[in-house]
């Protein structure tokens, strides 16, 4: 009887494909070419990734820069407008935030991250809150307190990560 190399107290009849290491159900990825462990399968994803390290803090940079001009422009626009600023946010706020995701991945050179993603969700999320204090300074206006702009931003944000993905 095999032991599972990851967890020791788990009997296993199952082997990776790729590197011959006993494995259980719990470890095992099911590929189209039969299981592999989680090693296996991280190293050949690892082939699709090619960022720099300077890459991540440049998408959490355009994000933020991007997001703290664009929140107090986008809560002047939508603040304003009551029910029709929802209506404006549900069909502009998913195209902002994928044309946010085509500009960070232009700033990076269109290279991948693994956690180029997250970054750039940081930046995003930062960039919001801090434009939203400069639109209180400028305008008197608190934009994250607008159920539009709080529709937008999801809209955006959540475009922006899975278009990074």
């Amino acid at each position: 009887m095999l032991y599972c190399a990851n967890h020791p107290t788990v009997e296993t009849l199952l082997r990776c494909n790729k590197c011959g290491k006993p494995i259980c159900m719990k470890c095992a990825v099911q590929t189209p070419v039969g299981y592999r462990c989680k090693e296996c399968v991280r190293q050949q994803q690892n082939v699709y990734f090619n960022a720099e390290t300077w890459d991540n803090p440049i998408a959490f940079g355009v994000a933020l820069l991007v997001t703290l001009i664009a929140t107090p422009i986008v809560g002047a626009i939508l603040g304003f407008t009551g029910f029709f600023g929802i209506l404006i946010a549900f069909f502009v706020g998913a195209s902002a935030g994928g044309l946010l995701a085509q500009v960070i991945r232009w700033a990076v050179g269109r290279r991948r991250g693994r956690y180029l993603r997250y970054f750039a969700l940081a930046g995003i999320l930062l960039g919001v809150v801090l434009g939203s204090f400069v639109a209180l300074i400028l305008v008197n206006v608190f934009p994250l307190l607008s159920l539009p702009v709080i529709v937008f931003a999801f809209l955006a944000i959540t475009t922006a990560y899975s278009i990074l993905r």
